[in-house]
């Protein structure tokens, strides 16, 4: 055959023609190829387990959060149970009746049809109710049989003991707002979880939150679920055992709440480890109260009982910052506390005069007698022959303006004054009228409570500071410790051993003849200073400070009664009950009403 040139030209196109599809489909099915060995080689596992987790889904059962015990075993903080009705669709032929719905509904005096219905429509476990009453659960239990796809299962409720004397120690738990799950997404929180909200709650919350449990259920295609797999048990939390002493934490509110004016703090602190042993603010609340309608009060109360005072609020120290003074003096200048001043009531500085507590003076007094008797006129000399600059470093020194470092969260820092910071904040200069008052624990100085148990804890160690801490051990359910508490301490306070035997010296004058002989208690021997605080905004702040037994101490306290005017008159008796509680020691009244 020959081949037409038209011919041969014709067929050379078809064949490229049939090349060019050739080509196409060849590159197509290296794509397709690629595409399937990416899909389910290389991303197979993960395809794989998405498909796994959309065929499961898992109800939830909350755990229970762990145990807060306190150092002589009492619970703190405990759990209880509440029930709530759920409704359970899969394995349901069908919808439950009208007579059903209305039945339980009746039960639970509440209608429950929409519930049922967006179970059913969505294919999942739906609330239906909660907190029932023990007569709600038994009703619906008695009725099972007539209740296809209606359960009642137990949820986990917090109880806090005790809780107006320990909730600033405890803490609650809130709901986990959206904001938190961004930042705590990666440690396993999710949405619906409870965490702490203050105190041990929330500085432990990762050893208290458990692990929940639940159901594993199958899906269909569309969401429905079908059976259940298998039941998974929630686990508690791990227990935390604190260094509180229930009967101490309970003396102090007490004896706050019949001071004066039931406000105040008072901290007791284990002076040979640093172990608190008693944190108590008043007025208290009661955390069992947190998210109900009665919580309210507490928001509004111009009291603050939600405020910690023991380590938030901020107080001038009054006379009790006279034992930094003394030290201070002592140290620097070796004062000889056998040379006597006279006190009038006055001491005049340029144009201005300065009073003494006691408006006729006290006469002659020494470096020991003037601690004892709280003597301003004696403080302001003192404080004039250190100057300003040595009082902020023996303030310093003992850490004041600093947090202590407490296992709680908001602790506040407090101040320590300095002509930089007047220059600075006021646009004035520092007078000698500032560092006057500044000897005495007055001006711009601000404290904590707690920083003052702190600072009597050192006093009665000799310069030994302990780090506080209110939480020992941490122990899981298995029995497991997880946390042990190591002591921590800050640099030595560095006296010489004179300054610390004659302020241990004055300590005690001040209990046995001074004016802190109201907290006297036969038998126990007792070192500590009275303050009282001029307060700008009202009544002066009452504060004693102290340690038992004094030759050989075990513990140490701090006491403040906020606008209780006199520190020897109504901080004093706060201080003398939690001593008389520690020691075992009936109180006096008690003796004379059985007599």
């Amino acid at each position: 055959m020959v081949w037409q040139k038209e011919d041969k030209f014709a067929y050379e196109m078809f064949l490229e023609k049939h090349r060019i599809v050739l080509v196409f489909f060849a590159f197509l099915f290296v794509i397709l190829s690629g595409r399937l060995f990416y899909l389910q080689i290389i991303k197979g596992n993960m395809y794989r387990k998405i498909s796994e987790q959309q065929r499961m889904y898992n109800t939830r059962e909350r755990a229970s959060r762990g145990v807060v015990y306190s150092e002589d075993g009492v619970k703190l903080i405990g759990n209880d149970f509440t029930y709530i009705a759920l409704f359970y669709p899969f394995e349901q032929q069908k919808m439950p009746s009208q007579e059903t719905i209305e039945a339980l509904g009746k039960i639970l005096n509440r209608d429950i049809s929409p519930s049922i219905d967006k179970g059913w429509r969505y294919g999942r476990v739906v609330q239906l109710a909660g907190n029932l009453t023990i007569e709600e659960m038994f009703k619906i239990q008695e009725k099972k049989l007539t209740l296809p796809g209606i359960s009642v299962v137990k949820e986990p409720k917090r109880v806090y003991y005790d809780s107006e004397a320990n909730g600033h120690i405890t803490g609650y738990t809130g709901e986990i707002r959206q904001d938190e799950i961004e930042d705590m997404a990666d440690d396993g929180y999710k949405m619906g979880d409870y965490i702490g909200r203050g105190g041990i709650e929330q500085v432990y919350d990762k050893y208290l939150q458990g692990t929940d449990g639940g159901w594993q259920l199958e899906v269909n295609a569309r969401g429905y679920q079908t059976k259940a797999f298998r039941y998974i048990p929630p686990a508690i939390g791990a227990s935390v055992y604190s260094t509180v002493n229930s009967k101490l934490q309970s003396a102090a509110y007490a004896a706050l709440q019949d001071s004066p004016t039931g406000r105040g703090a008072a901290v007791v602190i284990d002076v040979k480890t640093g172990a608190v042993k008693a944190l108590v603010s008043t007025p208290g609340f009661d955390a069992n109260k947190v998210g109900t309608k009665d919580f309210g009060v507490y928001l509004k109360d111009k009291n603050l009982p939600l405020f910690n005072r023991a380590i938030q609020a901020l107080y001038p120290p009054g006379s009790i910052f006279k034992i930094i003074t003394f030290a201070a003096a002592e140290d620097l200048l070796n004062t000889d506390p056998g040379v006597s001043e006279y006190c009038t009531g006055t001491f005049e500085l340029g144009d201005r005069w300065y009073n003494c507590w006691l408006t006729t003076g006290h006469g002659r007094v020494n470096l020991i007698t003037a601690m004892a008797q709280s003597c301003n006129i004696y403080f302001y000399q003192l404080g004039l022959e250190l100057g300003v600059r040595n009082l902020e470093k023996y303030a310093k020194r003992f850490y004041l303006g600093e947090k202590t470092g407490i296992d709680l969260p908001n602790e506040k820092r407090g101040f320590v004054p300095n002509p930089r910071w007047k220059e600075l904040q006021m646009n004035m200069k520092w007078l000698q009228g500032d560092t006057v008052i500044f000897a005495i624990g007055q001006g711009a100085l601000w404290v904590t409570p707690l920083q003052m148990a702190e600072m009597i804890t050192a006093v009665a160690n000799r310069g030994t500071y302990y780090r506080p801490f209110i939480v020992s051990k941490v122990i899981s359910a298995g029995g497991e410790e997880l946390y042990k508490h190591e002591t921590e301490m800050n640099p030595q306070i560095n006296l010489a051993d004179k300054t610390w035997d004659l302020l241990h010296k004055a300590l005690i004058e001040t209990v046995e003849n001074g004016t802190a002989k109201r907290s006297k208690i036969p038998g126990i021997k007792i070192a500590g200073k009275t303050g009282t605080a001029q307060n700008p905004q009202g009544e002066d702040h009452a504060w004693f400070v102290s340690y038992a037994p004094a030759d050989n101490p075990e513990i140490a306290l701090a006491v403040i009664v906020e606008n209780g005017g006199g520190g020897g008159l109504n901080a004093v008796p706060v201080g003398k009950k939690i001593y008389e509680t520690y020691f075992n020691v009936e109180p006096e009244e008690d003796k004379e009403t059985k007599k």
